[in-house]
Order: structure tokens, then C-alpha cells, then sequence
């Protein structure tokens, strides 16, 4: 043998057969170098069982004949001596090696949820679920309903007025138009809007804490409704949920209320707005009853621009006390005119309406404007009881004895529900009420699918009144 050769040989032979894969190793090793292959120097040794272990690990070969003598490639100076360590068992896992990925600092993450949700089938030593982050309020401090609005009130811009709108007619001008954005808090309470107490020492309000009108843009006809149009599509419902207040209400306050009830009924559609010039003052009742009149062809033609003017597939009408009056004669106006309203739900909610004009004038044409039509009435309204002693006959939305119940109406008894000094605000303040509300318009329930049970004059009455 050649001294090369000789040397790699002795050395091999030192080692022996203590480790399984080395006489096979050094076969390899004698088969480079009789290709002519030249020695490598580098000292980047992994395996301590080689001297000169080549760039990529090496799979084991099989045996091969007798070591060939061959010439020394070029050099007599024999290969640096390294120290062989005991051989090491080998692990059942595969080496890493250079050419493999680093190792993460952090363990890998690993979801619960199924791999169509962006999650991962592979089980490590670490699980940890990924959860949707949850959508908030853009502001993620309160939340927000667009409430539109149509009003036949006299604009005005002084400082501290009815969100620019008084208690005067506008007799000059044309109808008002526009949308408002209506703050409603996180922790709102159904039926209640929130507004700043003395006693907590809340002197201003705040969109946090109460139900706030945070902006006001003004339109006209013609980008109002296309602008009402274009955002009913865009909703989950292309449907309308118009409300209509009553005596001694602001501008400002029945556009916190619409916006409270749109938010309690979790209304799919958008919410609106008509406000007649209330004076919004205990003592201006009979100011407001001969407003309420002057408003009725108002109202006639904001409904029939409504239906007429917009893609809109259903509409809802919710009308209180004093305004249930200009509701049903503008109802009666347009079939008068022969104009067919096409109504979803229209609701009278207290109305304090003489029960005897509603009955035999008011009613025929009413039904035949909607596709359903619903009563709420209470023996216990304090309101409706001073109308009723003011002009001397009975009025609609008052129950007990004088309870009217007309076919093609459903008759609702909300008595005993409203224990305030008035009782007169149950429809939006009362949860019982409101859920009754969400049942018809929402899910669209018949009174026997609701919380009612039938009555002794044929009205439904509530079935548990304790909430």
C-alpha cells in the first residue's frame, strides 16, 4: 500500500469493530480517494467518526470489494491527525443538519378550530385556540343608528333649539329633510332612553352614557328619498320602520326615541322619523291638537312619496297618542284622494283618538291601508283619561269598560304594565311591550305565537305582565 493508504487503513483498524457502521464508513472513505478525489481540510466536523466528513451527510453504502492500492493524489504529507470519539448510538430521529429550517423560538400555535376556518390538523406540545376577534362599535364606545327624518317644523338656528328645529309651523317653506346619527350606549337598557340626570351629577351629555344626536345633515326631496332607497338595499331588510310621536314632544327628543326603538327591535332596515311642530310644553295641548290637524296633508304626502319614490319592500308605522291622529286621518286622506297605500304594520300605540270618529269615519278607510293593523290600549293611562275629561267622550286608546275591539284590528290590553305617574309611554318603555312589538314586526307573529292570551271582550291580553 501506498502511504496514504496504509495510514487511513492503521487507523481504522485501531478503532475495530466498536462501532457499527465503520468499516463500511472507511471503505467509502479508501473508495474517494482511489477516484482521485482530493482530501479535504474542513473543520467543520458533525460526525466524530470520520476525519474528513463530506459537505452533505453520507448514506451508508453497501460493502465493497478488497481495498485497491493507489498512488497518493499529489502529496506525501499524510492528513491531519483528529482524535476519534466513542462512537454514539444511533437516535431514532433523523439529524439536523445545516441545510434544515432553524428551530422557532416560540412553540408553534396551533388552533382547535377545523382547517376550513384557517386552523391547523397537527398536534404539537403547545394548543392554543384562536378566537374571531370580536366586532365592535366603530367608535367602541357606543353604539350607532342612522335615523332619517321628515318634519313640517320651522327651522331655526339658535343656540340651545330642538336640534335646529322649533315648535312653530313652517309655513313658508317646503317639508325639511335630512338624517341624524343617533348614539345609543353600551350598556343601554331596553326601553329606556338615557339621558343626564341632576342626581349623578351629569350636567352635559355624553354619547357614553346617554342617547345622543351626534351630527344632523339636512337633504332634499329628491337625495332623501333616493338616499333612504339606496340604504334600505344595503341593509339585511329592505324595509322601513317609520315612527310618529305624539303631544308635548321635541324634535330632538322623537329622534332619540326612533333611534332608541329601531336599536331595541334590532330593526333590520332603517329607521325614521315624522315630526309635526309639537310645542313640546304640558300646558300647549290644545296648540298641539290644532298642529297635529295642520299637519295631516303633510304627512299624506310624505307617505305616498315614500311608497312611491323608493324601492323600499316593506313599511312599518308606529304611531303614539296625539300622533296616531294624524297618522289615521292622513291614511284616510290618501284613499280619499285615491291614492292605495300599501302599509306592512301600522300600529296605534295610546291614541288618543275619539273612539266614536275612529269607529264609524276614520276606521273603514284605515284597514284597507295596511295588511295589519294593531291596537294598544290601558285603562291605566293617566294622559288619555285628562283628554278624555277635556272633550267629553272616550278616547280609543283607553280600556276597561270603554275597550273597543273592531274587526280587522287586533286589540291589545297593555293595562297594568306602565306604573308611571302617566302610564302613557308603555309601547317603547315597557320590555314587555317592546317584545310584543319585536314579535310582530320582526318575526311577524300572530298574537296566539306571542306572550297574549285571548280576553273576555275579544281583546289579547298579556299573558305575564311582570315584567
Amino acid at each position: 500500500m501506498k502511504p496514504t493508504s496504509i495510514s487511513v487503513w492503521n487507523r481504522i483498524r485501531q478503532v475495530g469493530s466498536q462501532a457499527f457502521g465503520i468499516p463500511i464508513l472507511a471503505t467509502a472513505a479508501l473508495f474517494v480517494v482511489s477516484c482521485g478525489a482530493p482530501p479535504t481540510t474542513d473543520e467543520n466536523v458533525d460526525d466524530p467518526g470520520a476525519e474528513t466528513p463530506p459537505p452533505v451527510a453520507v448514506e451508508p453504502a453497501p460493502p465493497a470489494p478488497a481495498p485497491v492500492e493507489v498512488a497518493s493524489p499529489g502529496t506525501d504529507s499524510a492528513p491531519p491527525v483528529v482524535e476519534v470519539a466513542p462512537p454514539v448510538p444511533p437516535k431514532p430521529a433523523p439529524p439536523v443538519t445545516e441545510t434544515m429550517p432553524p428551530v422557532p423560538a416560540e412553540p408553534p400555535v396551533v388552533t382547535t378550530t377545523p382547517p376550513d376556518d384557517g386552523g391547523f390538523g397537527l398536534q404539537t406540545r403547545t394548543v392554543i385556540t384562536r378566537v374571531p376577534a370580536k366586532v365592535e362599535p366603530e367608535s367602541r364606545e357606543y353604539h350607532t343608528v342612522d335615523v332619517f327624518y321628515g318634519t313640517n317644523r320651522k327651522p331655526t338656528e339658535a343656540e340651545g333649539s330642538n336640534g335646529q328645529y322649533g315648535g312653530e309651523r313652517n309655513r313658508e317653506g317646503p317639508m325639511e329633510y335630512g338624517k341624524t346619527t343617533v348614539s345609543i350606549p353600551l350598556h343601554h337598557q331596553i326601553g329606556v332612553v338615557e339621558r343626564p340626570k341632576w342626581y349623578k351629577l351629569e350636567f352635559s351629555e355624553s354619547p357614553k352614557k346617554h342617547v345622543v344626536i351626534l351630527d344632523l345633515e339636512k337633504m332634499d326631496s329628491k337625495t332623501f328619498f333616493s338616499t333612504v332607497s339606496s340604504t334600505a338595499g344595503e341593509r339585511p331588510k329592505n324595509e322601513a320602520l317609520l315612527f310618529i310621536h305624539g303631544f308635548n314632544v321635541a324634535f330632538d327628543d322623537a329622534v332619540r326615541r326612533t333611534g332608541q326603538i329601531a336599536f331595541d327591535l334590532d330593526f333590520g332596515g332603517v329607521a325614521m322619523t315624522y315630526s309635526w311642530p309639537s310645542k313640546a310644553s304640558l300646558t300647549a295641548y290644545t296648540v298641539d291638537e290644532a298642529n297635529a290637524e295642520w299637519s295631516i296633508p303633510h304627512l299624506t304626502q310624505f307617505l305616498m312619496d315614500l311608497q312611491e319614490n323608493t324601492e323600499i319592500d316593506k313599511i312599518h308605522v308606529i304611531a303614539h297618542s296625539m300622533g296616531t291622529r294624524v297618522l289615521s286621518y292622513a291614511l284616510a286622506n290618501a284613499k280619499d284622494e285615491g291614492f292605495d297605500l300599501d302599509l306592512h304594520n301600522v300600529i296605534l300605540a295610546a291614541p288618543d283618538i275619539d273612539a266614536d270618529i275612529f269607529k264609524d269615519q276614520i276606521f273603514p278607510k284605515l284597514s284597507v291601508a295596511t295588511e295589519k293593523l294593531t291596537m294598544y290600549a290601558s285603562s291605566d293611562d293617566a294622559a288619555l283619561k285628562l283628554s278624555q275629561g277635556i272633550h267629553g267622550n272616550s278616547r280609543l286608546g283607553l280600556s276597561g269598560a270603554s275597550l273597543h275591539v273592531l274587526g280587522g284590528m287586533d286589540t291589545v290590553n297593555a293595562s297594568g304594565i306602565d306604573t308611571s305617574m302617566l302610564g302613557h309611554g308603555y309601547y317603547g318603555s315597557q320590555k314587555v311591550v317592546v317584545t310584543d312589538i319585536f314579535n310582530l314586526i320582526i318575526k311577524g307573529l300572530e298574537p296566539l305565537k306571542r306572550e297574549l292570551i285571548p280576553g273576555p271582550l275579544g281583546e289579547w291580553d298579556f299573558r305575564n305582565i311582570e315584567d
